[in-house]
């Protein structure tokens, strides 16, 4: 276990630590990747070194698709810019066109 802490690259002391996903953060970096959230060991994800709420780690992480969202209002061509996503492998383009 290491004793920097993973968001502000700074050394950990024992009187400001918190875990989480096997590594050390200050208090005032224990909290959610994307909305900022203050975290705690209730809410608290660890993700590839990151750490999430729990909204936050379902949206980025969490199942997909049909009966994961409510039905058919939930499906959409989203591919979570707002998430921190930029690619997609899908194409509104028919098969077989190459422009």
């Amino acid at each position: 276990m290491s004793n920097i802490c993973l968001r502000c690259n700074k050394p950990v002391y024992a009187a400001e630590e918190l875990l989480a996903g096997g590594n050390k953060w200050h208090k005032v970096c224990f909290k959610c990747n994307l909305c900022n959230k203050r975290l705690d060991s209730t809410n608290v994800n660890a993700h590839d070194n990151a750490l999430w709420c729990k909204q936050c780690y379902g949206r980025k992480f969490g199942p997909k698709g049909y009966g994961f969202g409510g039905g058919a209002g939930a499906l959409s061509m989203d591919v979570g810019e707002h998430l921190g996503n930029r690619e997609s492998a899908m194409t509104n383009k028919p098969a077989g066109i190459n422009n």
